[in-house]
């Protein structure tokens, strides 16, 4: 039973590696093109790299930590601090973009309420 949990565990290892890179990559692409971001992040430009950047270091920490448990030692507290970063800069810099949205629509509303009267 030992060897299904290990083959599971190192699927979940590989995958958690992709993913990090993934992260990385679609960071990247935040940072070095900000009026052209991914989907899920649309707003002004320092909203953009802050979310890139902070998934670049989500992704640098989840594949850290996943090489290291794949090869057998422990995760280290570089990998949290890197998440902790991370974290609030994804979160707040969603954050900013929805308000930044949201505040882009009332104003096209007024301008149209305006032209109509």
């Amino acid at each position: 039973m030992g060897t299904v949990t290990e083959v599971f565990d190192r699927g979940m290892d590989v995958l958690t590696v992709a993913l990090g890179l993934c992260c990385v990559g679609l960071g990247w692409w935040a940072l070095l093109r900000p009026r052209r971001p991914p989907e899920p992040i649309k707003g002004p430009v320092w909203v953009v790299r802050t979310w890139g950047l902070g998934y670049v270091l989500l992704g640098i920490s989840l594949t850290i930590e996943s090489v290291t448990l794949m090869a057998g030692g422990e995760p280290g507290r570089p990998a949290d601090l890197t998440r902790w970063v991370a974290g609030p800069l994804v979160v707040g810099s969603l954050l900013a973009a929805f308000l930044s949205r949201r505040w882009e629509r009332r104003r096209a509303r007024a301008t149209n309420e305006g032209r109509q009267a």
